[in-house]
């Protein structure tokens, strides 16, 4: 993958961001996406029904927390260890605000399925939305994979070089984003 590039919009359209990602990089990306995606969509429709709650357009998402370590991960709870625990607190807020969390991390997700285009394209431009969106969606992906303790040595390698691939990608567009420091 090349370094994000800033390049300056024409007549204040805003400034966009560009890359080239390795067509193997693309196909991780893309993977990964999916992959974080399909898991998203699961927990959101394996959510309780509620027919009062239906009734008044609201669409209550689980009140427990994930118990697939993954999915935990991008789905915290909503108390800091240590917190004074308020009955039931933690499970309503998670209740009424999970799935407007889910969306939101599948319209990110989105972006960058969409950045990279339906033939796979490996030449990436974004606006400055789109950018902020795919810092998440990178942040989330990292998220997913990480401390997965499944496999050997070799794969925890694997993992390993994933993540910081990750994080350079991420970084990457961060710099380019923030522009030339001092």
């Amino acid at each position: 993958m090349e370094h994000w590039r800033r390049k300056k919009g024409l007549m204040r359209a805003g400034a966009k961001f560009t890359t080239k990602f390795d067509p193997l990089e693309r196909e991780v990306i893309g993977d990964l996406t999916a992959t974080v995606s399909e898991a998203l969509i699961q927990r959101a429709q394996s959510a309780p029904k509620d027919e009062l709650a239906e009734m008044m357009g609201l669409r209550p998402g689980h009140s427990q927390p994930p118990e697939d370590p993954k999915l935990k991960r991008l789905l915290p709870d909503f108390e800091m260890e240590g917190d004074e625990e308020f009955d039931g607190e933690s499970g309503l807020l998670r209740s009424l605000h999970e799935n407007d969390i889910i969306k939101a991390k599948l319209v990110n997700l989105q972006v960058v399925n969409e950045a990279l285009g339906p033939t796979g394209g490996v030449v990436v431009t974004i606006d400055e939305e789109e950018a902020q969106r795919f810092i998440a969606a990178l942040n989330d992906m990292r998220l997913y994979v990480s401390e997965d303790d499944r496999g050997g040595e070799a794969e925890a390698q694997d993992r390993e070089r994933l993540l910081e691939w990750l994080g350079f990608c991420q970084d990457s567009l961060l710099a380019a984003m923030m522009g030339p420091l001092g």
